[in-house]
């Protein structure tokens, strides 16, 4: 029996406060029925504001399906979420990496997956730039079920070995502007990155060559073997390379001018001339279509709570990446206002 924090704690407060909590602590335990329990829960259904999702998820193990590698910062993201949702509600949790496609490799497995809640993609918005560019071939807004929304406080950095010659965007802008086509722009083609990329080319009027680098994982080793000359990077998965003077950052990108309090002495992209230069990423929960409304309402609930619990955002804070939890009567608005501005965005740019 799943009960969110925020059902149990509705509940309580309309049937009789500290009894009825321990009531269900008890119930929930496997413990006896305290007398007048099932009463008192019949009697609460007829009140208002007392409804309840009777929702038997999750029933089993629940698959995460993340189209990143291991140790990237969407795993990191998802790893700590699961964690916390396996100590809510007890189920196991099983995180699957399937990167490739800029996410339309794991995107297809839960799309075509059983609509009940135990096969769930783990991505970001990232999705909706593959299907504007024509990376990905199935629109996210009409193939599937969003089920939660989570805005990242974070940025994207613009990175470059540390002995590049390269110490400003301006720098890499020039060099690009000189030689048309010679800078190579690590990027997820027709992805996130390569969405970020072309606005700072359709701004700066520079010409880069963006190439394939996969993954942030696999765009940090390119980088470090010098295989490109700069690529698009999570700050959270860059810093320690900063730190340890494997990389230099150029300037980071976000949803806002400011600097990521990540990288306090980096100046942003934005703030070094490039003002259009702005784009955030929000993180998505999704399921295949036809899933049941009171499935979505308990795991939005669940996958809130878990968000915005202060041990998660500790955690999360110490990859740079804070997290806030849309609830689900807003989530939809506002990933279709994200939608539309990538549709506008890409075409203007040509990526579509």
């Amino acid at each position: 029996m799943y009960l969110s924090p925020a059902r149990l704690s509705c509940i309580t407060k309309a049937l009789g406060g500290d009894f009825m909590k321990n009531a269900i602590a008890t119930v929930l335990r496997g413990g006896p029925t305290p007398a007048g329990f099932c009463l008192a829960l019949a009697l609460g259904a007829q009140l208002p504001g007392a409804a309840i999702a009777q929702s038997s998820w999750p029933d089993g193990p629940v698959q995460l399906y993340v189209p990143a590698s291991p140790g990237g910062g969407t795993d990191v993201v998802a790893r700590i979420i699961a964690d916390k949702l396996q100590q809510q509600n007890g189920a196991p949790y099983v995180v699957v990496n399937s990167p490739g496609g800029g996410g339309a490799v794991a995107a297809e497995q839960v799309r075509n997956s059983d609509p009940n809640g135990q096969t769930l993609l783990f991505f970001h918005t990232g999705l909706l730039t593959a299907y504007h560019t024509g990376a990905y071939s199935n629109n996210p807004m009409e193939e599937f079920t969003l089920l939660a929304l989570m805005p990242v406080a974070g940025s994207n950095a613009l990175a470059v070995p540390s002995d590049s010659p390269f110490e400003s965007v301006a720098d890499l802008v020039e060099a690009a502007k000189t030689d048309p086509g010679a800078i190579s722009v690590g990027v997820q083609l027709r992805g996130l990155t390569h969405f970020i990329g072309g606005l700072l080319a359709s701004d700066s009027g520079a010409t880069f060559r963006f190439v394939e680098a996969g993954s942030d994982s696999d765009k940090l080793v390119q980088l470090q073997g010098k295989q490109i000359n700069a690529a698009v990077i999570n700050s959270s998965n860059t810093k320690q390379y900063v730190d340890t003077g494997a990389l230099r950052v150029l300037g980071t990108i976000a949803a806002t001018p400011e600097r990521d309090p990540l990288m306090p002495n980096t100046p942003s992209v934005v703030e070094q001339g490039y003002e259009s230069v702005l784009f955030g990423t929000d993180f998505m929960v999704m399921g295949p279509l036809g899933m049941d409304p009171d499935t979505v309402t308990a795991i939005n609930d669940a996958i809130t709570a878990a968000a915005i619990d202060p041990s998660t955002g500790e955690q999360l804070a110490t990859f740079g990446m804070p997290v806030t939890a849309l609830p689900e009567a807003d989530m939809i608005g506002k990933l279709q206002q994200t939608d539309q501005r990538i549709k506008t965005t890409a075409t203007a740019l040509d990526l579509n």
